[in-house]
């Protein structure tokens, strides 16, 4: 309820009046509103004004005297000029804020000043050392990388001291819908962007904020890993045989660059036929180099070549299909790898009637991002054929969980073991596990096991029906023939 004018100022004495103390309105946001008469000016209307505590102020004074925020009531009558300044005093507050929110986010104590002095110091240190560009490459991309780069985050815009966890929990929750949509669970991306920023924090340590605290971070849960899936033989030349119709018949066989071209295609509507063969011949590509999924969006045609050899067995000259991969995962040496299997060769060729010998090796009409080629369209349309392929031919029916495109490559590894069991050697085993960019211990829990696995299970269902008196084999020759040949192709 408002109170009673005081003496003082109804007789002039007094040129100020408080509105929560002296008049009382509640409804003052902060103490320290005063309403006063202005007689600078030659008005009977009433003046408003406030002054931020000291810690509060966000204005730079530079040792000068700290001047209050003003403004005319429009008001002569005491209490009409306190409900104004009241209503004048909230949307001060409001303009206040967003002027600190600007101040805020574009700090010279941001992540974008001190990734400037990181890069540099990195660029130093790592020039001319092995794998310089390639560890480069991969730094920039954790600060530039389109949409997940820590650059593009609001944050990063901030001063570091005003990074809190609620900064923090966004920015992984922005991973992981971009991790949901590829299948990734993106434990390792978080990690990596914890680093960086930790990184930042360091520099900015040493420099300007050598009390700056460790920050807490959001839990990084990863995924609990699943028994890998691919298809066994019969499922593979299946996924083939479906896959050649979709091309109407010229996936595996010759085209010129125009004929190419000129196949059935619309931006509209994914599958058609000039995908298809695109999609065959990455398949394909998959089938003979045991390319990392992540790896097929920036293949290019260069990489590719024909070279000669001399056979070991013949002593003649012969050609073979080698791919030269420009970017490897993490320090793994850049090497030629070689396809296991002849008819590479025919395929190569083939692709370079199609496509020429430079540019991208599929799918050419999607942009791929400078610094991540791997961040387009590309991988997300290999999978969406591959999906609505394993749909129509019956296959995804018969798998625990759905396929995707790191499916292949695993069928590609396990049907090459299981097809050269040679390969189980282990100084044979490790170069053919650098030939598939990947490694041995990785073979091991992944393929080997499995396949030993299946080897005692067979065994061990033979000799058990040899004890229980069951005649083996059961079956008669031709019968036995059968089943050796159904067995060869993965279906029993």
């Amino acid at each position: 309820m408002p109170k009673k004018l005081p003496e003082d100022w109804i007789n002039g004495d007094r040129k100020s009046l408080d509105v929560l103390i002296d008049l009382g309105l509640k409804d003052c946001p902060r103490p320290s509103l005063f309403i006063y008469r202005n007689k600078a000016l030659n008005t009977k209307n009433l003046f408003c004004r406030w002054l931020p505590k000291k810690e509060e102020d966000h204005r730079v004074h530079k040792g000068k005297k700290r001047l209050p925020y003003y403004s005319s009531t429009g008001f002569e009558d005491p209490y009409d000029a306190g409900k104004f300044a009241i209503g004048w005093l909230k949307e001060k507050l409001l303009q206040i804020e967003k002027e600190k929110e600007v101040e805020r986010y574009n700090s010279e104590t941001s992540y974008h000043h001190y990734w400037k002095v990181f890069w540099e110091d990195q660029c130093r240190e790592l020039e001319g050392k092995r794998g310089d560009k390639k560890k480069l490459s991969d730094l920039r991309l954790k600060w530039e990388g389109e949409g997940y780069g820590l650059m593009h985050q609001k944050f990063s815009n901030k001063s570091v001291e005003e990074t809190n966890f609620k900064d923090l929990k966004e920015y992984f929750q922005l991973l992981q819908k971009r991790g949901e949509e590829k299948g990734n669970d993106m434990a390792g991306t978080k990690k990596q962007q914890k680093t960086l920023i930790n990184k930042l924090r360091a520099e900015a340590r040493t420099t300007d904020f050598p009390s700056l605290p460790e920050l807490v971070f959001p839990e990084i849960v990863r995924a609990k890993k699943r028994a890998p899936e691919w298809l066994m033989k019969g499922e593979w030349n299946l996924l083939n045989e479906f896959v050649l119709e979709q091309t109407k018949g010229v996936g595996d066989t010759d085209l010129s660059q125009e004929e190419y071209l000129n196949l059935e295609w619309t931006n509209r509507n994914r599958k058609n036929q000039r995908n298809w063969v695109d999609f065959y011949d990455a398949l394909m590509t998959q089938w003979y180099f045991y390319i990392r999924a992540e790896d097929m969006p920036r293949l290019r045609m260069e990489w590719f070549r024909e070279e000669k050899y001399e056979c070991e067995t013949t002593k003649k000259e012969k050609s073979r299909a080698v791919l030269y991969m420009r970017e490897v995962k993490g320090d793994r040496q850049q090497d030629d790898s070689y396809s296991f299997r002849e008819t590479s060769l025919e395929h190569i060729r083939r692709m370079f009637m199609r496509r020429g010998a430079q540019g991208w090796c599929w799918f050419d009409f999607y942009n791929r991002p400078a610094n991540n080629p791997a961040d387009s369209q590309v991988l997300e349309t290999l999978n969406f054929l591959l999906q609505f392929a394993l749909k129509e031919t019956g296959i995804a029916d018969q798998k625990r969980e759905k396929l995707t495109w790191t499916s292949i490559r695993h069928t590609a590894f396990y049907l090459t073991v299981r097809e050269y069991p040679e390969l189980r050697d282990r100084t044979k085993l490790s170069s053919f596990a650098d030939n598939g960019f990947t490694s041995v211990k990785m073979f091991d829990n992944t393929y080997l096991k499995k396949l030993e696995a299946e080897k005692t299970a067979n065994e061990a269902r033979t000799r058990l029906a040899r004890r229980r008196g069951v005649p083996f084999p059961t079956f008669a020759p031709e019968v036995e023939k059968q089943m050796k040949e159904l067995e060869d192709k993965g279906l029993i």
